[in-house]
């Protein structure tokens, strides 16, 4: 029986690699040199995979700061005796806003990525993406396919979970580490990092 389980296992491989190949042929016709492609849905895994690359690291210590001001501020209408009823509220809005930032970074993390590229999906949430030595193509939702040149890239960053290079606002690339191998994954971060992406 594992004879037949293990041949199953090595055709969907082959299934698989074969697709592959396939679609890198489509991509060498549409884009010519292709360095890397990889097809995936956007789904919740994928959205919080990428949310912990998204966005700047600064912004949550922004977040902290926000509530230690509200704390200043409060600090000066109790024990300072400014008792302007303005320096009051606005030291308890930035303390609460703040707060609940920082607590919920993530979740704030991932609505900030709900407004870029990879957000907007509606009811089409396959993306393939694909790496040329000059561009990043991103295709979907739908017919929408955006081009992005890698001059222009700010930014990579990857974890275990995948590489998200970011070209502006609202413009970014996933690559998720479950559609591609580590060494593949590997191979493509150390290649967006050397076009400039830091």
């Amino acid at each position: 029986m594992s004879k037949g389980r293990g041949s199953r296992g090595g055709r969907r491989r082959g299934d698989e690699t074969g697709m592959r190949r396939a679609g890198l042929g489509r991509d060498q016709e549409k884009y010519g040199e292709v360095l890397f492609s990889t097809t995936y849905d956007v789904d919740v895994e994928i959205v919080r995979s990428a949310a912990a690359l998204y966005g700047s690291p600064r912004m949550r210590g922004i977040a902290v700061g926000m509530v230690a001001l509200g704390i200043v501020g409060l600090w000066l209408y109790l024990a300072v005796g400014i008792h302007h009823i303005v320096l009051l509220i606005a030291s308890l809005i930035l303390m609460a806003s703040g707060y609940v930032a920082a607590r919920n970074w993530n979740n704030v993390q991932a609505w900030a990525l709900m407004g870029s590229n990879l957000g907007a999906s509606g009811d089409d949430v396959r993306r393939h993406v694909v790496v040329t030595p000059a561009e990043v193509i991103v295709e979907g939702p739908g017919a929408e396919t955006c081009r992005y040149e890698l001059a222009r890239m700010r930014r990579v960053r990857h974890d275990a979970d995948g590489c998200l290079a970011s070209f502006g606002r609202g413009e970014v690339a996933y690559f998720p580490a479950s559609k591609a191998g580590a060494g593949r994954l590997h191979a493509l971060e150390q290649f967006l990092e050397e076009q400039g992406g830091q």
